[in-house]
């Protein structure tokens, strides 16, 4: 399969399982609920974005020196151990498609790019199912308690419960979880690497919705240590996906191999700006991420009859207490009215299509996704 490109096609009635336009669709729609970036960008971002626009005209610094630097002055890594580029997506492809690894092990729910990017470079992917039972908020329906039974969600990863790992094997762990938003704390993660290592594995951290987070789970610090990569997006809490910026952190000699492969140029003018504002003035005030809004979305969705899962993060797992195929309908028919929803099957688990991940303009405009999404149709 090749990158980028949906498991169902139009023609089978299937939908993008992507947050975001399909390939080939307007990027204009009425309500966009299906992506996980800040609906509130800076306007100090804006402003800085707009001066550097007039600079466009030359070519940017091949090598994004100002922007590694300031990643390392950031977070206090050595140099070298940064590699940035057009999104976090790109690097995770460049990663796997290092050579590096002789198996990936998964736990999922887990972003479909990583089996998409596993296909590409012909490396295995194995998925590790959930064993930790995520409680309900709100309503829980019969549709819900006949998909995963009464007690809550299934989907909750349990870092300790990883099948044997064997030298050459790269670990994943998303902190915090999309979708479910369930946050690993820094000594969990650390003994997960631990564990890694002895075996002589390597640990990926994605950490693209820690800055949501403040970086309070984050093991950044220490990535290059040993085997421990630590992935970061800037497109989500800048809310600005269209500017594609993102970095991996992580031992030397092997981000040396992927810049080479990147090339010169891997970022842009507009790109190397987002990134230097983000490492010297952003943080999570700074970027205008307000929690209180994901609160507000929640309370609606309660008072409305849905159950959600109140994890952490910029996104909420919800379920209008439908059938799979009722409420998968329901998306594709919304989705022709100008409403872009996200399905939780592309995450890799079962049951995922009774499951809506909101985020974006949901947060920032929850009434609008009620009254767009009725319960009865």
């Amino acid at each position: 399969m090749r990158p980028g490109v949906p498991p169902h096609g139009e023609g089978e009635g299937g939908i993008w399982d992507h947050g975001g336009p399909a390939p080939g669709e307007s990027p204009l729609c009425r309500l966009d609920a299906s992506t996980t970036v800040n609906p509130f960008p800076s306007p100090s971002l804006l402003a800085r974005l707009g001066k550097a626009l007039g600079e466009a005209g030359r070519y940017p610094d091949p090598l994004a020196s100002g922007a590694l630097r300031a990643i390392e002055r950031r977070f206090g890594l050595p140099s070298g151990r940064v590699v940035v580029g057009g999104g976090a997506t790109l690097l995770l492809y460049a990663l796997l498609g290092s050579g590096a690894f002789s198996r990936i092990v998964g736990p999922c729910p887990l972003f479909s790019e990583y089996r998409r990017a596993a296909e590409v470079a012909g490396c295995p992917l194995l998925p590790v199912f959930p064993t930790r039972i995520l409680p309900w908020g709100g309503t829980v329906g019969h549709p819900l308690r006949e998909t995963f039974g009464g007690e809550g969600l299934p989907w909750g990863i349990d870092p300790e419960a990883l099948p044997e790992i064997l030298p050459g094997d790269l670990v994943v762990l998303v902190n915090p979880v999309n979708p479910t938003g369930q946050e690993f704390a820094r000594r969990e993660v650390l003994e997960l690497f631990r564990r890694v290592s002895l075996a002589g594995g390597a640990l990926l951290v994605d950490e693209s919705f820690q800055d949501f987070l403040g970086n309070r789970s984050s093991v950044i610090e220490g990535a290059g240590e040993g085997g421990l990569f630590v992935l970061r997006s800037l497109t989500k809490i800048t809310g600005l996906p269209g500017v594609r910026a993102g970095f991996l952190a992580g031992p030397e000699p092997l981000l040396q191999k992927i810049r080479e492969g990147l090339g010169p140029w891997a970022l842009g003018t507009l790109e190397q700006t987002l990134v230097r504002w983000a490492m010297e003035e952003g943080d999570r005030d700074r970027f205008g991420w307000r929690p209180e809004a994901k609160e507000a979305l929640l309370s609606e969705l309660v008072m409305s009859g849905w159950a959600v899962l109140p994890g952490e993060g910029p996104f909420v797992l919800a379920s209008p207490n439908l059938g799979e195929e009722a409420c998968r309908l329901r998306a594709i028919a919304l989705r022709d009215r100008g409403v872009r929803l996200r399905l939780a099957s592309g995450f890799g688990l079962l049951g995922g299509d009774s499951l809506v991940r909101l985020g974006f303009e949901a947060l920032s405009r929850p009434r609008e996704l009620l009254e767009a999404f009725p319960l009865h149709f």
